[in-house]
């Protein structure tokens, strides 16, 4: 149907709307031809709508179609609390629309396998405030994938909900759709795990990187900044990102023909390999704080690093800058929290994925490189149970990664060729996430292509063997890259800017944290007071007002959790405390209270949730806070303020006073 056959002034407002948010399947909808597949009959009230599915000759409504989704409303009345829901399937959009006036509702997805039941739905119902309000989010089955859909499913932490999620079938027409149903579900589950996996569950790597990130910035701004590097960095049409899997090996004699024709970025650990096969990459990426990293420039020849870039994180290890001696080094952020505190904007942001593979693609998009081609990029065992490469110097099993020996157990993923399945782990799954959702949100057009022959299927690429993607490439002789360091001026005033920093973000840290710990030990006092009631059986003399006040106080704590500053301060260091409590807290968030009674016990259970998670949080923001102050010392003056007695973990007489 075209534009200039929509007559319906709803329909026209809520496909503008769409069209606003969700272009492609705004321009879908204008382009569909109605009543092909679908009828639909409208009782004497006009909500009463069924819609007859003519090719299976069966309507989406058994019964009355307004007592169905009355009976739905009743149903869903128990999760009133939630704020998100995901559904399959739309029907005739009317129970949506009554769903939507819940206030609780922050985001509404559904997922419809026939664009002429959205079209139809869009008719009945408008939904044109919530759809601009990403309180509704529609999409097409036929056209989503991961990389579309992630974005969308993170913009509210909606993965913190993780564990109350459902995927809620519409109604009984939908189990005709049941791998389009499984399809989605797989998506959003894949999405949900990906986000949660990501926050980690130990903040030690954290607190080592906030260590070795300031230990660097003194050195990382002496260097050629990331902003220099990707202004730089395009010295050929096409990249080819170099990384270790078990394929590699056989790619290497065309790789060393094409070298002088192509812009070569390999991660860290095929450098060696690359060395000892005569073959120099352009850029060679590390984003790791392990000291081992540094084994990859040791064990390779001096010689070989020079006129090679090294675009390194500042949270390397000082034994890895320590060995790339010869070559050109270009520091470079994470786009972690505490590396934005510092406002080195030139610095950053590379490595928001987890590989050094992902920050190589990250540098060819910032660089606008015309084409990429991945090499190596197994992210899966070969079949004869390799991880790596021949020639890697870990060896070709590393011990870190074992295939699990029950089937039930192996995380399969879908296979390069789309030929079957192959097995990975959960860290290579996170790679091959962060690959999938980059390529989606490439912003200009890329030719990708995977080129690995073997190992996963990335979804986003073009997969081509390396001698056809190669036959691509212009042989003109690629030029070498050149960049410059900054003026000393420059260091000077980056210098001022990192010290700085570093006492604002002590004075800031210190004052978050004495509150953190006031409140905690108020919790502690009242959750005792509650035990000695219960335990003398007067439960009915409990404070609650003292109580609410309390609860108030830990609410005003967790608006912490929205100030830009205290997240780029802390939030990379607590959060795998927090997170993983928080994912236990949104099963009493969304609890629903019927009485007083009800209410007073979830209270509770609210107050007594956070007794850990505000410990848990003091402990975090002391441990990142002494990493800051010791590191800092031994390029800066620390003010003696941060070493008395009132900045550690205690409260003063005075406090306690004010707390009675």
């Amino acid at each position: 149907m075209s534009n200039s056959e929509i007559t319906n002034p709803r329909l026209e407002k809520n496909l503008s709307a769409l069209a606003k948010k969700n272009p492609l399947l705004a321009g879908q909808l204008r382009l569909l031809q109605p009543n092909k597949k679908y009828e639909v009959f409208i009782g004497e009230d006009p909500l009463n709508i069924n819609i007859y599915d003519k090719e299976d000759q069966v309507a989406l409504f058994q019964n009355e179609p307004l007592d169905e989704v009355q009976n739905k409303i009743v149903e869903f009345e128990s999760l009133k609390l939630y704020p998100f829901f995901y559904f399959f399937g739309i029907g005739n959009g009317i129970f949506f629309k009554l769903l939507l006036q819940n206030k609780s509702l922050k985001k509404l997805f559904i997922f419809e396998p026939e664009l002429e039941l959205i079209y139809i739905a869009l008719n009945f119902a408008d939904f044109e405030q919530d759809i601009l309000d990403e309180r509704l989010l529609i999409f097409w089955t036929k056209t989503s994938s991961f990389g579309e859909l992630d974005q969308y499913l993170v913009k509210e932490g909606q993965w913190i909900y993780s564990r109350i999620y459902n995927l809620h079938i519409y109604n009984n027409y939908y189990g005709r759709y049941s791998q389009e149903c499984l399809f989605i579900n797989t998506i959003l589950t894949r999405s949900l795990e990906h986000h949660v996996v990501a926050v980690g569950n130990d903040s030690t790597d954290s607190l080592i990187g906030i260590k070795h990130h300031i230990a660097n910035m003194p050195k990382m701004i002496e260097t050629p900044s990331l902003l220099e590097l990707i202004k730089n960095a395009k010295n050929t049409n096409t990249a080819i990102i170099v990384s270790t899997g078990p394929s590699l090996y056989k790619q290497l004699e065309l790789l060393k023909e094409y070298q002088d024709y192509v812009t070569i970025i390999s991660v860290d650990a095929s450098f060696p390999i690359l060395v000892k096969h005569g073959i120099k990459p352009d850029i060679v990426t590390t984003l790791e704080r392990v000291k081992e990293t540094a084994e990859f420039y040791k064990q390779t020849p001096k010689e070989a690093q020079e006129n090679v870039i090294f675009a390194i994180t500042s949270i390397v290890h000082e034994d890895t800058t320590n060995s790339i001696s010869n070559g050109i080094k270009s520091f470079s952020m994470r786009p972690f929290g505490y590396t934005r505190f510092f406002e080195l904007k030139e610095y950053g942001y590379a490595g928001i994925g987890m590989s050094a593979a992902n920050m190589a693609y990250e540098i060819v998009v910032l660089s606008r490189f015309e084409r990429c081609i991945f090499i190596g990029q197994d992210l899966s065992f070969s079949i004869d149970g390799k991880t790596h490469s021949k020639d890697a110097i870990f060896g070709e099993k590393e011990s870190q990664y074992k295939q699990k020996e029950n089937i039930g157990d192996k995380i399969l993923i879908e296979a390069y060729g789309g030929d079957g399945y192959v097995e990975t782990t959960s860290v290579w799954k996170m790679f091959l996430n962060f690959f999938e959702k980059d390529i989606a949100d490439t912003p200009y057009p890329l030719d990708v292509i995977n080129s690995t022959e073997g190992g996963a299927r990335i979804h986003g690429t073009r997969e081509l063997s390396f001698r056809d993607s190669l036959s691509l490439v212009t042989k003109d002789k690629k030029k070498q890259i050149k960049l410059q360091s900054p003026t000393k001026e420059k260091i000077k005033e980056n210098t001022k800017q990192i010290e700085s920093k570093v006492k604002e973000f002590l004075e800031f840290g210190y004052k978050k944290k004495k509150s953190v710990e006031k409140t905690f030990l108020k919790v502690v006092k009242m959750t005792e007071e509650l035990e000695k009631l219960n335990k003398e059986n007067k439960l009915e003399k409990i404070n609650w007002t003292k109580l609410e006040k309390i609860l108030d106080e830990i609410d005003d704590i967790k608006l912490y959790f929205q100030d830009d500053l205290f997240i780029k301060a802390f939030s990379d260091a607590v959060q795998s405390y927090i997170v993983h409590q928080e994912l236990e807290f949104a099963k009493i968030i969304v609890r629903p209270v019927n009485n007083l009674i009800e209410k007073q016990v979830k209270q509770i259970d609210w107050l007594y949730a956070h007794k850990f998670w505000l410990f848990s949080l003091a402990g975090g923001m002391d441990a990142t806070l002494e990493v800051v102050k010791e590191e800092a010392k031994n390029w800066m003056k620390i003010p003696e303020k941060f070493y008395k007695e009132s900045y550690i973990r205690t409260l003063s007489k005075g406090d306690k006073k004010q707390e009675e």
